[in-house]
């Protein structure tokens, strides 16, 4: 289990938790930095087609100003977790967090690496951005899934999630409560199913 920090509980150089994988090397959770724009473009790079498109609703590899925009998330109210191997120099395998929208909810996103999905880490990266969410007073989190991410959908309907919009049969607006209880989906109106990537729409650079 991840243990998460509450934000601004100052710990040391931005660390939340760890998590030791069975058959594999730890994992440091940490606050992302300006230092961190090269392991996420890394991150990003290493996508398959399915993961990118679901991440960024196309093939497009996102521009450095987008990845700048990520490191500098609590400048701008919001919050951004990595996922790195523990160790000096450590590869960036997954990032979870939100921007703040008009309305003061999160807008969400998440990606994991391929090879370091299927152990819940997702699952654990979501928690802790909840987590964050509910101690800065963030009501709700916000995401736009493919209705194709069947993976995610699966994810957050564990959390419970409401349909906030629909995009026919391709694309579904959802929210998680943070600061308040999710509300729960009502019987009779049980949604689709929907690799493990929540998307936002990035500015492109083209594609490596």
């Amino acid at each position: 289990m991840l243990a998460h920090a509450e934000p601004g509980a100052g710990a040391a150089d931005g660390v939340v938790g760890t998590l030791n994988r069975p058959d594999g090397p730890a994992l440091t959770v940490r606050t992302v930095t300006d230092a961190d724009v090269e392991g996420l473009d890394a991150l990003f790079q290493g996508l398959s087609t399915k993961d990118r498109r679901h991440r960024f609703f196309g093939l497009c590899h996102p521009a450095r100003e987008f990845l700048q925009q990520l490191t500098r998330a609590e400048d701008e109210g919001g919050y951004r977790l990595v996922a790195a191997v523990a160790g000096p120099g450590g590869a960036l395998v997954a990032e979870a967090g939100y921007a703040i929208l008009p309305d003061g909810d999160g807008e969400f996103a998440l990606t994991v690496a391929p090879g370091w999905q299927g152990w819940r880490l997702g699952h654990r990266l979501l928690g802790a951005v909840v987590a964050a969410a509910a101690a800065r007073g963030v009501p709700n989190l916000q995401a736009d899934i493919m209705a194709g991410n069947t993976r995610m959908l699966a994810l957050l309907r564990r959390r419970g999630y409401i349909t906030l919009a629909r995009e026919e049969l391709s694309e579904i607006r959802i929210a998680i409560g943070a600061a308040q209880p999710a509300r729960r989906r009502q019987p009779g109106n049980a949604e689709p199913l929907g690799p493990l990537v929540s998307g936002t729409l990035a500015s492109c650079a083209p594609a490596a």
